[in-house]
């Protein structure tokens, strides 16, 4: 599968470039502030070959050799799935490398995603997102994406922010795959 946009094809992650992805992954959300350096999140974000024996698919967006960008979709029920529910493909770990941002390579990422939905028979794609991702949440809502404000989730990772009350809450968004007329 490749979407190409431009000079940007998506496809599955060669395994060879496993790591380059993971740190491009790493690299835009510390870089884009969403995470610090040391989270324990950026070492999930590198962590890309851990992830493909489980994943339905690791896409990351080639311009030549050069990694640009990546996503991971995973199924209901697996590790990183965090809101899909059966017959849902949730996109996670969506990001492009700082000095990529504004080719359209999120756009090329999610078009190859929802292309694979399509083709696998999924329902819908979702994603969750932090308040701090609003430039996200522009693509997503220019891409299609609904907000589906009643599968808002509160993060769970940090207990002391949940006994606290600090816990961000992430916001959900979904694609319908229905096929149009």
């Amino acid at each position: 599968m490749t979407a190409p946009v431009g000079t940007v094809a998506v496809r599955a992650v060669d395994p060879t470039d496993a790591d380059r992805l993971g740190r491009v992954l790493a690299d835009a959300y510390v870089t884009g502030e969403v995470i610090g350096p040391e989270d324990g999140y950026a070492r999930d974000l590198r962590d890309v070959a851990g992830r493909l024996p489980h994943a339905v698919a690791v896409l990351a967006a080639y311009d030549g050799g050069e990694v640009l960008g990546g996503l991971t979709l995973v199924e209901a029920g697996t590790p990183e799935a965090e809101v899909a529910v059966p017959g849902e493909l949730e996109i996670r770990m969506l990001a492009v490398a700082p000095q990529h941002q504004g080719r359209k390579v999120s756009l090329a990422l999610l078009a190859a995603a929802e292309e694979l939905g399509r083709a696998r028979g999924y329902d819908a794609l979702v994603l969750s997102s932090l308040p701090a991702m609003s430039a996200a949440h522009r693509v997503y809502h220019r891409y299609g994406f609904d907000r589906v404000v009643e599968r808002d989730w509160v993060a769970d990772w940090d207990p002391r922010a949940l006994a606290d009350g600090t816990a961000p809450m992430l916001s959900v968004y979904r694609l319908p795959l229905e096929e149009t007329p």
